[in-house]
């Protein structure tokens, strides 16, 4: 599954948590990652092969799927009078 990962260099899944980084030369802000689940532990992949992080599952939510995409700006509005 897929996940973005916020301006700030989290993510979220299954109710959980994950800090991936926003530093620079190494930062993962705003990129979109790939997540495998296994019982125990999310691995966090980049790039199909690069592994950013490997982090223990604390929580036994199920996990939500949905489409990744980027967000949109949003149109600015004017009054047309």
């Amino acid at each position: 599954m897929q996940r973005r990962v916020s301006s700030r260099g989290q993510l979220s899944i299954a109710g959980q948590r994950i800090r991936v980084g926003i530093g620079i030369g190494i930062g993962h802000a705003a990129t979109t990652v790939t997540i495998e689940d296994t019982d125990e532990t999310f691995r966090i992949t980049r790039h199909a092969s690069q592994v950013i992080a490997e982090v223990a599952r604390t929580t036994i939510k199920p996990i939500a799927w949905f489409k990744v995409r980027k967000p949109r700006h949003q149109r600015k509005v004017t009054s047309g009078g």
